[in-house]
């Protein structure tokens, strides 16, 4: 009897637990970061690498969350966050490897600059050794140029 009711307690205190981390998750959740903290979760530093350039006439950097929201249509990656400053804008997105869409485990972040002499935008990213990774972050650059052209 002892040990059915130890057993029994046990099991009591690990529901209450596991409900309190539940609950201290959430609260993790909710928090909102200002764009200077999510910039500095983003390790902008390291972005480093282009996959893609082209020239863009009537570009405005200042209209490229509305510009990307209305044009990119596919679902092949998911944009989370587009910080803007100056003539560069940052996005934070989620996306598979091969990028197909469907299972969007893997966070990268980009870096869009716009420069205004030869209206060019150039698209940076994270560098990586691993292949397929790699050919990801092109398809991706390739898909955010013909979104914002």
């Amino acid at each position: 009897m002892l040990f059915t009711f130890s057993k029994a307690l046990i099991h009591v205190a690990t529901a209450i637990d596991e409900a309190y981390q539940e609950g201290r998750e959430n609260e993790l959740e909710n928090i909102e970061l200002s764009s200077d903290q999510i910039l500095e979760t983003m390790n902008i530093d390291n972005i480093t690498i282009c996959y893609e350039t082209t020239g863009i006439d009537n570009f405005d950097i200042k209209n490229i969350e509305q510009i990307l929201r209305q044009n990119y249509t596919k679902n092949e990656f998911g944009i989370h966050y587009i910080i803007v400053r100056k003539n560069c804008a940052y996005l934070k997105v989620t996306h598979d490897i091969p990028l197909q869409g469907r299972n969007k485990c893997y966070g990268t972040c980009f870096s869009i600059n716009y420069m205004e002499p030869n209206k060019g935008v150039a698209v940076y990213g994270y560098s990586t050794k691993n292949t397929a990774e790699r050919e990801a972050f092109k398809e991706m650059a390739s898909e955010i140029i013909k979104a914002l052209s």
